[in-house]
């Protein structure tokens, strides 16, 4: 069956599949819409600092910092940049992860269904591996959130990874068992349908983190502004202004005792 009738009935609420899947698809645009949102305004902030390097801050510690002589910033020497080839090996795992799933897909929707429970366990086995694989990176990146503008972004990018993909493994859960409890069929497969749209949409926003974090890496500007430099510590109190000398109040004026009559 190519797509669900009107006469065909959701086997838990009674209503025409029809009506729950169009109502699912509307869901799953908005939520793709909303991450699209959130997942271009971090790779714009990536840019963004990579483009204007503002006091030279864009490098982690470590990295040379090519300024003037005009500029005053601190020099740095060997470069501590992440490695580029685990977003790759990330990137190939959730790629693969949603070959399976839609895999998965088409085999239930052919009414495979034992075929479909495999493609969904195996869509869920890689995407654990991407999850490990992108905490393992995290972890044992050479700088941390506080070491320059380049580590938070990284950082940044790497946390709406994981976040991503938490949220793909709760869906595939989900599909694993209702596939095997025969709630997702050759009759109602919408949701193995929208998932796999969903996970398409992921590998999209690891390909973008991906590219940025591989080509985008030293900054191009090599003569940063510098916008006056951080105190650390207590500021000392200005002074309190001199206070004006105290003039001496003339005393009252003894009045003329009266004379004796």
């Amino acid at each position: 069956m190519s797509a669900p009738t009107e006469e065909t009935l959701f086997p838990t609420t009674g209503e025409p599949v029809a009506t729950i899947a169009r109502r699912g698809r509307v869901g799953l645009w908005l939520m793709i819409v909303a991450d699209v949102a959130g997942t271009i305004a971090l790779l714009i902030s990536y840019t963004y600092l990579w483009s204007l390097n503002v006091n030279g801050g864009w490098a982690p510690p470590g990295a040379r910092v090519p300024f003037t002589e005009s500029n005053t910033g601190p020099q740095k020497a060997d470069a501590t940049w992440a490695a580029e080839w685990p977003f790759w090996v990330i990137l190939l795992l959730v790629l693969l992860s949603t070959v399976a799933m839609w895999w998965s897909y088409k085999a239930v929707k052919a009414g495979f269904e034992a075929a479909a429970v495999t493609g969904a366990v195996l869509s869920t086995l890689l995407m654990v591996a991407a999850l490990i694989a992108q905490w393992i990176q995290i972890t044992t990146f050479p700088f941390g959130p506080s070491d320059g503008a380049y580590g938070s972004a990284v950082i940044l990018l790497c946390a709406s990874n994981l976040f991503h993909m938490l949220l793909v493994l709760f869906l595939l859960v989900g599909i694993v068992n209702r596939t095997r409890k025969g709630l997702i069929s050759q009759d109602v497969n919408y949701q193995s349908q929208a998932v796999s749209y969903y996970m398409t949409w992921v590998v999209i926003a690891v390909l973008l983190g991906a590219l940025v974090t591989t080509f985008f890496v030293e900054s191009p500007n090599t003569d940063p502004a510098v916008f006056g430099t951080f105190e650390t510590g207590a500021k000392s109190a200005p002074e309190a202004p001199p206070s004006p000398s105290a003039t001496p109040s003339s005393s009252p004026s003894a009045s003329p005792s009266p004379s004796a009559s």
